[in-house]
């Protein structure tokens, strides 16, 4: 289909081929009327095919974002399509199972180590209580052999009537 606008332009163009000539030069004569006519019915004829291509402009922008949809929900649908069958795969639920076999046997050795390492700091304290418990025995009997000594010396020393030392 022609548009308007164009079918003007070719009668323009007829109408100015037929136009007589002035001899000389490369001007035509026309008839002013039929010249004004024609240039007003371009005028009219503007704004409609302006409008007839703004409409065609927005349909093909409209046809072009449902496209972009249309592709985009494709995508989407894909992506999780994929999704769906790599988590379908053999492979995949095999290593899945070995990840959960390796972290069950994980936390297993983890809980064996760490009531190992109760064990140790429990041992290892009853044998530093041990050890005090030992300690303070013999400090004791130290301190009494001490005493004893101190009140032995004190004793002796009523008996010869010397002085008593200072205390400390």
């Amino acid at each position: 289909m022609e548009s308007e606008l164009l079918a003007l332009i070719d009668q323009l163009e007829e109408f100015l081929s037929a136009g007589g000539r002035v001899p000389l030069s490369q001007r035509v004569m026309v008839a002013a009327p039929d010249a004004f006519r024609l240039l007003d019915a371009m005028r009219q004829a503007l704004p409609r095919e302006i409008a007839h291509a703004r409409h065609i402009y927005q349909e093909r922008e409209r046809l072009l974002q449902e496209a972009r949809t249309e592709a985009d929900a494709t995508r989407i649908a894909a992506r999780a399509e994929r999704e769906a069958l790599i988590a379908e795969h053999p492979i995949l639920r095999e290593a899945t199972a070995v990840a959960q076999a390796l972290r069950a046997e994980t936390l297993r050795e983890c809980a064996r180590l760490r009531a190992e390492a109760d064990t140790y700091a429990l041992t290892s304290l009853r044998d530093l209580q041990t050890q005090l418990t030992q300690t303070r025995q013999l400090l004791d009997a130290t301190l009494k052999t001490t005493a004893a000594g101190i009140a032995h010396l004190q004793t002796q020393a009523h008996a010869a009537d010397l002085p008593e030392p200072a205390s400390v």
